[in-house]
């Protein structure tokens, strides 16, 4: 039997036995999320281990002397007994740093001082995040790559789904996730990355077909998602969108979420720059269907073309993330399911973050592909003002080992 849910209740018990803990040194740990303006708010969230702290955080502009506060609410991330507070900072300043503190009191020694970034309102300057998928099969794996993807400075991360591998069930996985993140995805300055997260199979009992969000309880209780659904879209004044789809989980692909879909791409018409992102690829790199083939012929990718692709291409997105297969991925530009250089989508993939890499399809092999490798990697995308993404791929040593440059909406292809 795994002796890890044993030792983690054994935990819980010897430290609700100490009461001076009970305060500021019962955090596991902070992650920031948005639910609104990325240039104006700042959802902060962290997960302690007692019931009758408060949920409160104290913030200021970097440079100021004064602290505000704010409250917010509390839940348990059942079926364990995590205790999850979260707190929506507005009325922020838009590309500012501010600091802030968590407790009853504002924090007085600087270990305790927090520091966060918002987005800009305009893209006045380089914007730049990283994404990818498939973040933690072992914690060393994920804190590696988290200081390469933090060292390139970015504004926030997009994971694409199978954060940390607890399928609905493991919540000392998540506790480990969480202190990854808070402690290795720092910029430079130290201050904190925001995180947009994509559901992905693990994080479902179930994985797939049919499931609902009650099979999926850790994940909707950590994360404060739009509509309280794990698709939704979020905005980054007129010049980014993100696009968050459920591939197969706890939503079906077809059906209300394309009708959605559809809706909320058509809406974003003016946006310079709009990305989807999900878990299961459209042009995977190593599940195969059952009878042999392409792993893009694998049925989920073959509903997935079918429902969204069309969509992608009627909506010239500029480019779309997928994950769960555990290589590295960039496509051909692709419409019509096939290959067009001057008017396809370049899909880019196939999450391997922090998890054990897989035997990849060669572009030799699969037309669709233009690069592939076992290798594990994040993508660095700098949103220029001149109106283009560069998309690096890194690995968790910081090189550079792919590239491309993809136009923005409105721009020739």
């Amino acid at each position: 039997m795994n002796p890890t849910p044993r030792l983690f209740a054994l935990l819980l018990l010897i430290v609700a036995a100490i009461p001076a803990l009970r305060a500021k040194d019962d955090v596991i740990g902070v992650y920031l999320t948005w639910l609104r303006d990325p240039a104006t708010t700042m959802v902060v969230n962290w997960v302690n281990l007692y019931e009758h702290t408060p949920a409160r955080v104290w913030h200021r502009a970097a440079g100021e002397t004064e602290w505000r506060t704010s409250d917010g609410d509390h839940s348990v991330a059942k079926p364990s007994v995590l205790q999850v507070r979260r707190v929506e900072l507005s009325g922020l300043s838009p590309d500012s740093v501010y600091e802030f503190g968590l407790g009853d009191t504002p924090p007085q020694d600087p270990r305790w001082v927090r520091r966060f970034r918002t987005a800009p309102a305009e893209l006045n300057r380089p914007v730049r995040f990283v994404s990818g998928g498939d973040t933690m099969h072992r914690r060393e794996w994920f804190d590696a790559m988290n200081r390469a993807a933090g060292a390139t400075d970015p504004d926030f991360a997009l994971m694409g789904g199978d954060l940390a591998y607890a399928d609905g069930v493991n919540a000392t996985r998540w506790v480990d996730w969480i202190q990854s993140v808070d402690q290795t995805l720092r910029a430079p300055d130290g201050r904190f990355i925001p995180i947009v997260v994509a559901i992905g199979n693990h994080e479902v009992r179930g994985h797939y077909n049919g499931r609902i969000p009650d099979d999926a309880p850790y994940f909707y209780s950590l994360f404060a998602l739009p509509d309280d659904r794990s698709y939704h879209a979020l905005d980054f004044g007129a010049y980014l969108s993100l696009v968050i789809l459920d591939s197969d989980h706890t939503q079906p692909i077809a059906g209300a979420q394309t009708s959605w879909m559809a809706e909320a791409l058509a809406a974003r018409v003016g946006q310079r720059f709009l990305f989807p992102c999900y878990h299961y690829p459209a042009y995977g790199t190593t599940k195969r269907p059952k009878d042999g083939g392409l792993p893009s012929e694998h049925p989920r990718s073959l509903k997935i073309r079918r429902e969204w692709s069309p969509l992608f291409e009627q909506h010239a997105v500029t480019g779309v993330f997928e994950n769960d297969h555990h290589a590295y991925k960039r496509t051909h530009p692709i419409r019509d399911g096939a290959r067009d250089d001057a008017a396809g989508i370049v899909y880019l993939g196939d999450g391997a973050w922090g998890v054990g890499t897989r035997p990849v399809a060669t572009p030799e092999e699969a037309w669709y592909l233009a690069r592939s490798e076992a290798r594990r990697h994040v993508f660095v995308v700098t949103l220029e003002p001149r109106g283009e993404a560069v998309v690096q791929a890194i690995d968790a040593t910081g090189e550079v080992f792919d590239r491309v440059t993809l136009p923005g909406r409105g721009a020739a292809r």
